[in-house]
């Protein structure tokens, strides 16, 4: 979910979707905490969708756009509801790249004009990095790796949200499988370490096709605004999520502790940040709005 002024924008499936993500956007209206929804964005005339795995993100120039996660196209968004093709791409197959990599990407971030950092992966459950792309030099660098330790090198365990302070200049990392989260400057340098609970991860579900199931989750997700980070933090397992209720933890981008929000709703599922004090939330079924 991303905020831009006083609109959302988010991005659902259904059961009947066959993996077919939807985009839609809702302007937020905090006097009444009451949401306007728009219709599908980016469907065509012939019922068919402009891209299968729509990701929108913050433009250096404030406005959203939208990146297809299957093909790495960027568009632009017109008229509320349309998508259109800019015919550039993230990464493409004329682009130079450091290490091999899988078509997908997440966690992207426009840092000016041509210029993005995004979460990649090596191909066949490889390793993942933080990342740079020059559309303008059709090249791609690696910032530095993401991995909890040096024993759990693959991108399974190490899952979680990053975000780009474009005020700071720096990036924080928080897994979902383990109580960290991460600091870096935009050359790598890891800047904090922050521990939010306890360990839990069981190495040895990693055998096990539904091990992020059999495992508490620590971070589910992660916003910010341009001065402080929110990370919505269970430290249960996701069949808990009914009974077990979650905090939302503030902190700045130098890795300081701001506050630890317990009076939570709960199921809460996903966060956005609308202000320093004002948050978005998804609970699986609804939006709530959330005063800090």
């Amino acid at each position: 979910m991303k905020v831009s002024g006083d609109t959302l924008f988010f991005v659902h499936d259904s059961e009947e979707s066959l993996g077919q993500l939807f985009l839609r956007r809702a302007v937020i209206y905090l006097a009444d905490n009451h949401l306007d929804i728009s219709p599908e964005i980016g469907k065509k005339d012939d019922g068919y969708y402009m891209s299968y795995m729509p990701y929108p993100f913050i433009g250096a120039d404030s406005r959203v756009h939208v990146i297809s996660q299957d093909d790495r196209e960027i568009y632009d968004i017109t008229d509320d509801t349309a998508l259109v093709r800019t015919k550039r791409y993230l990464m493409n197959g004329e682009t130079e790249v450091p290490i091999p990599l899988s078509g997908y990407i997440q966690n992207i971030f426009m840092t000016a004009p041509e210029r993005y950092v995004f979460m990649g992966r090596e191909p066949n459950g490889g390793r993942q990095y933080a990342m740079r792309a020059d559309l303008k030099s059709s090249r791609i660098d690696t910032i530095c790796q993401i991995a909890i330790s040096a024993d759990l090198q693959t991108w399974m365990p190490n899952v979680g949200e990053m975000v780009f302070s474009p005020k700071r200049d720096r990036l924080a990392f928080a897994y979902r499988l383990h109580p960290i989260v991460e600091v870096f400057s935009m050359d790598g340098t890891s800047l904090k370490s922050i521990r939010l609970g306890q360990d839990t991860f069981d190495r040895s579900t990693l055998n096990e096709a539904d091990f992020e199931d059999l495992n508490p989750l620590h971070t589910v997700d992660l916003t910010n605004t341009s001065d402080y980070i929110y990370a919505l933090y269970w430290s249960y397992r996701y069949d808990e999520r009914a009974t077990r209720f979650p905090s939302i933890i503030k902190f700045d981008m130098e890795g300081n502790i701001i506050e630890r929000y317990s009076d939570i709703p709960s199921p809460l599922c996903r966060i956005a940040a609308i202000s320093n004090s004002r948050l978005i939330g998804w609970t699986g079924n609804r939006f709530i709005l959330i005063t800090l």
